[in-house]
């Protein structure tokens, strides 16, 4: 029985205000949680048992899976990747192979293919490895010429890339690469789980496991996804608007944003009214109301029971649930977050509106806390 665990707990600090009141995984993500996606891919790739672990604002992960056939949801007070699996030692005992994947990662790898490669290779753990433009976000890695990770380098700084890109280019093999990182998905056999536990030292995968499995003389495989494999980890605003954007557009295969593609790049749900003008990419939630002469898209998700009143524009935005957007107001390259207000006449411009704000003025370029307001006498930061 393939298992996979779900990492789940990290505080997704480089993402806030988003994870101010979500835990990172369970950002909306047209229609449903990020990590919906994730598990119905794990789910479509032959997994079926899958753990998640949670811990930041935990609940809420716990809540929303609970039930589930094939998901167990587990609150653990863990420290770091590694430590949560740590944790989960008794649930994944007697398993000879098992998946981690970090739960905040969008991607359509074949995850059976990079298991049976593991299994396969016979070696203690193996790496997904993406190649990438910029590795300076990224764990940095380097392989032999037996796809053997020789060099674990946890999201180095540019000079420290410069330099090992040097040290490694007199030796590099037919097959070398000097843009590979870790995306995050790892295989292991069982006897990972014993090292865990007498090395509790050991928390982080990247900064810890895996350069204590090089340096005490244990094989690990790098696994190259294949070139057409999508592969974004929302770690920024920005990226999670990208990745969004890629969604919609339908260049993430085997991911489909929720409702019914009514038209190329326009998925509505069923109980959505839309008397405005839709340019696609566009995704519309439940009970979401566009009122005449509005104009939406390109690039707009609007989540469940938003309401965008009459002549307002809105491009390259996304809006969370229960947000209301007055009258003539235009919103551009913004996220507003749950049961936000605009108000007639608002122009809000590169800027994300925390949960509950109330906004009467122009913003442009901010960050407006959770429950704020902001009147036309008020100054932003």
């Amino acid at each position: 029985m393939p298992t996979a665990i779900v990492l789940a707990g990290g505080v997704g600090s480089r993402l806030y205000p988003l994870t101010k009141i979500v835990p990172k995984p369970m950002v909306p993500f047209a229609g449903a949680p990020l990590l919906d996606y994730v598990i119905e891919t794990l789910i479509q790739s032959g997994f079926d048992e899958i753990i998640i672990t949670a811990r930041y604002l935990g609940e809420q992960i716990v809540n929303y899976y609970s039930g589930e056939k094939l998901v167990k949801p587990v609150l653990l007070d863990s420290k770091d990747t590694a430590d949560a699996v740590r944790l989960v030692a008794g649930l994944i005992k007697g398993k000879n192979y098992f998946l981690v994947s970090m739960g905040d990662v969008v991607t359509n790898i074949p995850y059976m293919v990079f298991l049976e490669n593991h299994v396969k290779s016979g070696v203690i753990a193996s790496i997904v490895l993406k190649e990438v433009d910029n590795p300076l976000p990224y764990g940095l890695v380097y392989l032999d010429e037996n796809s053997n990770v020789i060099l674990f380098c946890e999201k180095p700084p540019s000079l420290e890339i410069y330099l090992l890109s040097i040290a490694f280019h007199a030796v590099k093999s037919p097959g070398f690469h000097s843009n590979l990182v870790n995306a995050g998905i790892y295989s292991f056999k069982e006897d990972i789980v014993d090292i865990l536990l007498e090395n509790t030292g050991l928390m982080d995968f990247g900064r810890h496991v895996f350069p204590y499995l090089l340096e005490t003389g244990y094989a690990v495989r790098g696994w190259i996804a294949p070139r057409n494999t999508y592969w974004n980890d929302i770690g920024r605003v920005e990226v999670y608007k990208e990745a969004m954007w890629d969604l919609i557009s339908g260049k993430i295969e085997g991911w489909s944003p929720r409702g019914k593609q009514v038209s190329r790049g326009i998925y509505l749900s069923a109980e959505s009214k839309t008397n405005g003008i839709l340019h696609p990419p566009v995704y519309v939630g439940r009970n979401v109301v566009i009122e005449n002469g509005a104009i939406v898209g390109p690039y707009v998700v609007l989540e469940d029971n938003t309401i965008v009143e009459k002549n307002s524009k809105i491009s390259y935005s996304i809006a969370w649930h229960n947000t209301h957007i007055g009258e003539n107001t235009i919103i551009h390259n913004s996220v507003i977050m749950n049961n936000a207000t605009i108000k007639n006449t608002v122009k809000v411009i590169s800027s994300i509106i925390g949960t509950g704000c109330n906004i009467e003025k122009d913003i442009y370029n901010s960050v407006i806390e959770p429950c704020s307001t902001v009147s036309p006498y008020e100054n932003t930061r």
